[in-house]
């Protein structure tokens, strides 16, 4: 095995970070995150589409749990994964880390593959922070315009692979292996997206169980290409082009999960600086829907390629309310902040949103390459008045974040929406348990408390 691959180097130094090293803010940003993907996964799992795919499985044996599920009937841990990846992503309201949803795919593979071996919490969080931390540094090599696949899916089954092998206890060869496995399966593409199917929210799904199988693949002995990433034929060459030279850069002392974005809308981050440029501006204007002639929204290339598509109802209406920039800008109009209850097949239906759907217009700046932000907004109303507003920032990014009020009324709202229910003082309960995730005994303790 070439000593210099990048795979060998990435599970060397995952290899080598202790609990320890993880400074304070780092440990206190991942428990956040830990409760943020928690809830939101809660209230996703109550969708029927949630459902009715979870059936499609079939029961499984094994000590991992599905997150808010029936603590009698547990599942294998790749089952488990798979589950908790779903209802985490049904409703796009979990953490975007940069353009990859790092979080979404690494945290249930930890946790389903720390239950199995019944390792500690503080074990589960930090394999958690070093292959989030993989993920985002994998997707911010890339150079050059994406070429329509999904990174999350890309570069996920890798996290996933190596969030179980640090719980599995693999060593660095068995680890390097389990990685090239997980990156010879790389798959998931953005016409998920553009069409607005349930195949996008799948996808992650698919590469997180897949890694977890990667890594028992690796524990048995299965062999993989050390250059799976730099190689002739390796992920870099077929898939997304990118310099991995300095994947590991700053590593242990410069921490991406922090630059973690929290999101306040159920909806694609594409459609969140937009959603906050006319909010700000109805705000400002004090005026009701009636009164709205036209809304132009300026956005990028990259945000229209996954929220710019015409408005339909004839679709699937989940995927289209999270996927549809201009249901989202009339949305606004209509009701104001995009909330949990706007992705309802109800609420996309209502004939007062259809009528002010026509006068939301789009225009693509070719000269921006971003992929959330920045955004113009203009609204023009009744009376004459034009008002114009540039989002410069993601709500909920690093440099636009959200308040801790703000964040409580969230997974306030997730908490509410579950099935079963978890009222106030159970949901209390909880996140006073996850606030000290790492010095909890076991993860018992978190079910204990909820």
């Amino acid at each position: 095995m070439p000593s210099e691959s990048v795979t060998s180097s990435i599970a060397c130094a995952a290899l080598a970070l202790d609990y320890g090293d993880l400074p304070d803010t780092v440990i206190e940003k991942a428990s956040m995150l830990i409760a943020d993907i928690l809830l939101v996964a809660a209230a996703g799992k109550a969708q029927s589409s949630s459902i009715a795919m979870g059936q499609a499985l079939a029961p499984s044996s094994g000590n991992s749990q599905v997150w808010f599920a029936d603590r009698r009937e547990p599942r294998s841990a790749m089952d488990a994964t798979f589950l908790n990846v779903l209802h985490a992503g049904a409703l796009d309201y979990d953490s975007l880390n940069g353009a990859v949803h790092a979080d979404l795919v690494t945290l249930p593979a930890a946790w389903a593959v720390a239950e199995e071996y019944a390792r500690l919490p503080r074990q589960l969080l930090t394999a958690y922070v070093a292959a989030s931390e993989m993920v985002s540094r994998l997707s911010r090599c890339a150079a050059g315009v994406s070429k329509g696949w999904s990174g999350t899916s890309l570069y996920g089954g890798m996290g996933a692979a190596l969030a179980s092998g640090l719980l599995m206890g693999l060593d660095a060869a068995q680890l390097t292996h389990a990685l090239g496995l997980a990156a010879v399966q790389a798959a998931g593409t953005q016409q998920a997206n553009v069409e607005q199917t349930l195949a996008k929210r799948l996808q992650p799904a698919f590469a997180a169980r897949n890694g977890v199988f990667a890594a028992r693949l690796a524990q048995a002995g299965a062999t993989a290409p050390a250059q799976a990433l730099e190689g002739k034929f390796g992920l870099r060459a077929l898939y997304q082009p990118g310099d991995d030279g300095g994947i590991l850069e700053g590593w242990g002392n410069e921490w991406q999960i922090l630059d973690t974005a929290i999101k306040g809308f159920p909806v694609c981050a594409c459609s969140h600086a937009a959603i906050q440029a006319l909010l700000d501006l109805t705000t400002q204007a004090r005026c009701s829907a009636r009164e709205v002639v036209e809304v132009v929204a300026t956005i990028s290339p990259f945000m229209s390629r996954l929220v710019g598509g015409d408005f339909s109802v004839q679709g699937d209406l989940e995927v289209v309310a999270q996927f549809n920039l201009r249901y989202h800008l009339a949305s606004v109009l209509l009701r104001g902040p995009v909330t949990l209850a706007a992705l309802s097949p109800e609420a996309i239906r209502e004939e007062a949103l259809q009528a002010l759907v026509s006068r939301i217009h789009l225009v693509v700046d070719p000269g921006n390459p971003n992929e959330l932000a920045p955004t113009s907004v203009s609204l023009t109303l009744s009376d004459g008045r034009t008002l114009e507003r540039t989002c410069d920032a993601m709500p909920g990014s690093a440099q636009a974040p959200m308040t801790h009020r703000q964040w409580q009324e969230k997974l306030g709202a997730c908490a509410a929406q579950a099935r079963p229910s978890l009222p106030p003082a159970r949901l209390t309960h909880l996140l006073r348990a996850l606030d000290a995730f790492p010095e909890l005994a076991s993860l018992n303790c978190v079910w204990e408390a909820s």
